[in-house]
């Protein structure tokens, strides 16, 4: 069941993208930029109770084998950031997605839906 589809300028895929560069590094960035560039466009996010779709690549958080652990808003400066954290083989990881601008309310339901869906049923 999909939550919400959020689309997004250039300018605010590009905030997003400098944030991660700043957290990860010049080489992450560059990659990035190169995937992005490679596919096209701005992508288009999918969010669903158990995962999230990037265009047509779709990215579990919740199922046999990766277990949903919390999520989180993080002010990233010129852009919010909805950060779901999972486990998968004992280690935790996370995906990371832009909230589009006027969307915040909206993410805040987001979250509070994941936590309802993945904690109660998990």
């Amino acid at each position: 069941m999909h939550l919400t589809r959020w689309n997004y300028t250039k300018e605010e895929w590009k905030n997003f993208l400098h944030w991660k560069m700043r957290r990860k590094g010049l080489l992450f960035f560059f990659f990035q930029w190169f995937k992005t560039v490679k596919a096209g466009d701005v992508p288009e996010i999918r969010i669903a109770t158990n995962g999230i779709w990037t265009n047509n690549t779709y990215q579990f958080f919740q199922n046999n084998r990766r277990r949903f652990r919390e999520t989180h808003i993080r002010d990233a400066g010129r852009c919010y950031v909805l950060e779901i954290k999972f486990e998968s083989k004992n280690k935790v990881c996370n995906i990371k997605i832009p909230i589009p601008k006027g969307k915040l309310r909206e993410a805040f339901e987001i979250q509070e839906r994941l936590v309802m869906e993945n904690v109660s049923g998990g």
